[in-house]
Formats: structure tokens, C-alpha cells, sequence
């Protein structure tokens, strides 16, 4: 009767817990289909008066702004998740297998680097990048980035190498696999729970990154979306539109979470199960 009741009241927390963060969402979503008088009607209304979307039709119509913004965002991402999956693959791998003379010090230098504020490096970096001639580029912001998420995905594999009995790496070693051949065929497909996680939280910092884009990126035609989107504002604030550029700006951290769901849940719980 105890654990019904403890079960009961967990749920309850949960619940509110939901509606604390799906709220805002919700919100945002079904501001996005009113018209600006319905936005600011008093008292105002949660739901729309009717499905209107013409602020989707005015971020394509206005200006091909958006999709620039949104093309920008989704290289930067993918190609920043790219390379933090392979570098970290590889450093978690020889950081968990391959020891080396000073291989504890350099890790705990990296993971150092985690607590420092990312404010302290804005300046060295867009000095480096001025004198690389990279600013207001892609690779400009897909470099930093890499930096900024490397440390914490590095981490992760390297724990998710470390759960893995050496036995397996002993056989491979006795079959005649090499270490890369032993790491490609035996390590790297039992960490596949490990790799969704860090794609996860790869794809969300770069994706709804600002401080870098903002700092690195001041023509229109190199910003991601999470700057480009402040530019809609025009003379005045419209509501209706922005809260449509928020909605897709959402979609795709929403879709990747929604494929690799499965997962990321089964790391979590192997984490939790191992700790």
C-alpha cells in the first residue's frame, strides 16, 4: 500500500514537472498560428480563433533569409556532430585501452577545460579566426564549436570503452586484428548507445548555440538561425512570425531525439545499471 502510494505522488511530481516545460512549448506553438491582433487581444486567449498561417507564409514569402539562416545552422551541426562523433571515438578509445606516459594529466587537462566559461576564449578565438581569414565563414563556427563539445563527448566514449571487457580485445589481438581493426569491428559497435549520446548532446549545443555565432558570425549571410532569428524583428516586434521561426527553428533537435529515443534510453540505463 506504501509503494502505491510513493508510485502515486512520484507521478503526481512528474506530471507537473511535464507541464512545467511542455507549457512554454505549447505556447509558442499555438501563438504561431494567430494573427497579430488575436496576439495582442486583452484578455487574451490560449487557443487561436482559427488555424491562420500566414506568419509560415510571410518567413518564405518575406525573404529567402530564413532558409539561408537554416542552412547555415544545419551544416554547422552536422558537420560539427561529424567530427565530435569520430575524434571522440577515437580519443575515448585510446584514453580508456591505449595508456600512454602522461595520458591521465592530458585527460584531466581536457576535462578542465569544461569548467572554464566559454566568454574567456571569445576574444583569443576571434583574433585567431581574423588572422585566418575565417571569420563570418562556416568553418569558423564549426571549429569552436568542435572545441566547445569535444571534452564532454570525449568523456563519454571513453566510460562506454571502459565498461567493455578486455577478453573482447584479447581475442580480436589473438585472431591478428591490429588495434584500428580491433577498434573498428570489436570496440566501436558495442559503444552505440555511448555514440547516440553524444550525438545528442553534440547536435543540441551546436544547433541552439549563440555566444560563438553571435561574436564570430555579423554578416547575414554567415549567421545560423539562432542569430538570424532576432533579425525578424523589423520596426517592431511580430509575434506571430518569430513564434513560427521558433517552431521550426525547434523541429529538428526534436527529430533527432524522437530517432534515437531508444537509445538514449538504453545508454542511460546501462549507465545507471554499471554505476
Amino acid at each position: 500500500m506504501k509503494s502505491k502510494w510513493i508510485d502515486g505522488f512520484m507521478y503526481t511530481v512528474l506530471g507537473f514537472a511535464s507541464l512545467f516545460f511542455i507549457t512554454p512549448l505549447l505556447y509558442v506553438v499555438l501563438t504561431s498560428f494567430k494573427t497579430e491582433n488575436e496576439i495582442f487581444r486583452v484578455p487574451q486567449s490560449l487557443l487561436p480563433d482559427a488555424l491562420y498561417t500566414g506568419n509560415y507564409e510571410a518567413i518564405f514569402k518575406a525573404s529567402n533569409s530564413f532558409l539561408r539562416y537554416f542552412a547555415n545552422s544545419t551544416i554547422i551541426t552536422v558537420t560539427g556532430v561529424f567530427i565530435v562523433l569520430v575524434l571522440s571515438a577515437l580519443a575515448g578509445y585510446g584514453f580508456a585501452r591505449l595508456p600512454f606516459r602522461g595520458s591521465g594529466v592530458m585527460l584531466a587537462a581536457i576535462l578542465m577545460t569544461i569548467t572554464i566559461p566559454l566568454a574567456v576564449f571569445l576574444v583569443p578565438i576571434y583574433l585567431m579566426e581574423d588572422a585566418w581569414g575565417i571569420l563570418n565563414t562556416n568553418l569558423g563556427l564549426i571549429l569552436p564549436n568542435v572545441a566547445v563539445v569535444l571534452p564532454f563527448a570525449i568523456f563519454i566514449m571513453r566510460a562506454n570503452y571502459i565498461g567493455i571487457p578486455k577478453e573482447l580485445e584479447e581475442a580480436a589481438l589473438i585472431d591478428g586484428c591490429g588495434i584500428f581493426r580491433t577498434w573498428w569491428n570489436i570496440m566501436l559497435p558495442l559503444v552505440k548507445n555511448g555514440s547516440v549520446i553524444v550525438i545528442i548532446h553534440a547536435f543540441y549545443n551546436i544547433w541552439g548555440e549563440y555566444t560563438l555565432a553571435k561574436s564570430l558570425a555579423t554578416k547575414p549571410d554567415a549567421m545560423p538561425l539562432t542569430v538570424g532569428l532576432t533579425l525578424f524583428k523589423g520596426e517592431v516586434w511580430a509575434f506571430g512570425m518569430l513564434s513560427s521561426v521558433i517552431v521550426l527553428s525547434m523541429l529538428p533537435p526534436i527529430i533527432i531525439f524522437l530517432i534515437f529515443q531508444k537509445q538514449l534510453i538504453e545508454g542511460i540505463s546501462q549507465g545507471a545499471v554499471k554505476g
